[in-house]
């Protein structure tokens, strides 16, 4: 649009003094547009590298955020593992001493009623001893 606006000032300028003075004003004025746009556009491209670069530092921080979520994803993983073994470890530990108490009462009362025919087998030994 702008070359063809060029274009039409330049035919413009074939004519007559004062149109050719209107002519080159108006060229004047479209190189100005044109410039002006030059340098709107060159900081719209500045602008759109600015952001550009700006993404991809922020996909590099993304990046490296998810690599360090994955290496804690991975630890909490393993530590949930070692979690589970410890409760299974402990729930053993429970029930072996639980059979331990048992074992500990039962012997407590065989011990018990063994004491109990021991002093018996005593007394009647010492009954017969007066006996004799």
């Amino acid at each position: 649009l702008l070359d063809f606006l060029l274009f039409k000032a330049v035919v413009s300028t074939q004519s007559t003094g004062e149109q050719g003075k209107e002519a080159n004003e108006r060229i004047t004025s479209l190189e100005q547009a044109m410039e002006d746009m030059k340098l709107k556009l060159e900081e719209e491209q500045n602008e759109k590298e600015r952001l550009v670069q700006l993404c991809d530092e922020k996909d590099q921080e993304l990046e490296a955020v998810t690599e360090e979520n994955e290496a804690e994803r991975k630890l909490i993983n393993i530590l949930e593992i070692e979690i589970e073994n410890n409760i299974r470890v402990i729930d053993s530990n429970k029930n072996e001493l639980h059979n331990l108490e048992q074992e500990k009462k039962h012997k407590e009362q065989k011990h018990a009623e063994l004491q109990k025919k021991l002093d018996v087998f005593i007394q009647e030994c010492m009954e017969m001893s007066e006996a004799c």
